[in-house]
């Protein structure tokens, strides 16, 4: 009878057991299913919403660098705004220079007279010689400058005595400015007549300019 028994309680305790083990497996089942699930779900999101990656250092470096590409290029319209002053001051000064040239040029011109036939300089063509080097000597320019003795004859006599008479004319002047008035700058000396005036006392002069270099 007691042997019986305790096999009824063998009996149940391992379908006790076993019904557990069932259960488990069930449920163990179960939860397998369910991260099955999960996972494609969640594979299914991401893939149709992506995660988005954080620009956000990225877009700030972007940001400090177009900074400073804008303030390069600022500094770079500033420079060229004063360069472009700098060029209109330097345009403006260049031409101040060759209008102030160009006067000292028109205001240090002189005409001497001849005689007729004569190459030799009056009281009168010293004087105006003398005048018109004494003004180069005062002007407040330092120009470098080459002067012009540009010597003509008028229409009688020959025309070869008349070359010959240019040259005297020329030359007289010259010797005067050298040794005279101590002149030291170049002397370029034109004795080419290639038209006349309507008065021979016109045309028996010696016309003395400078050239500025």
């Amino acid at each position: 009878m007691k042997i019986f028994s305790l096999n009824i309680v063998a009996l149940a305790v391992v379908g006790a057991i076993s019904m557990s083990s069932c259960i488990n497996s069930q449920e163990a089942y179960e939860k397998s299913k369910l991260s099955g699930f999960i996972a494609e779900q969640t594979k299914d999101i991401l893939a149709k919403n992506p995660p988005k990656p954080d620009l956000t250092p990225v877009e700030t470096k972007i940001q400090g660098v177009e900074m400073r590409v804008d303030a390069l290029d600022a500094n770079n319209k500033k420079a060229q705004e004063v360069v472009n002053n700098l060029e209109e001051k330097l345009k403006t000064i260049e031409n101040l220079e060759k209008e102030s040239k160009a006067e000292f040029e028109r205001s240090n011109t002189s005409v001497v007279f001849f005689n007729t036939g004569s190459a030799m300089l009056s009281a009168a063509s010293m004087q105006e010689l003398y005048r018109w080097k004494s003004g180069i000597d005062k002007a407040p320019s330092t120009y470098s400058y080459t002067i012009n003795i540009n010597a003509s004859a008028d229409k009688s006599g020959p025309q070869y005595v008349n070359d010959r008479l240019r040259v005297r004319r020329a030359e007289a002047v010259k010797k005067f400015l050298v040794e005279s008035l101590g002149v030291k700058a170049n002397i370029n000396v034109v004795t080419n007549q290639e038209a006349f005036s309507k008065t021979y006392l016109l045309d028996r002069r010696a016309i003395v300019s400078i050239s500025v270099k």
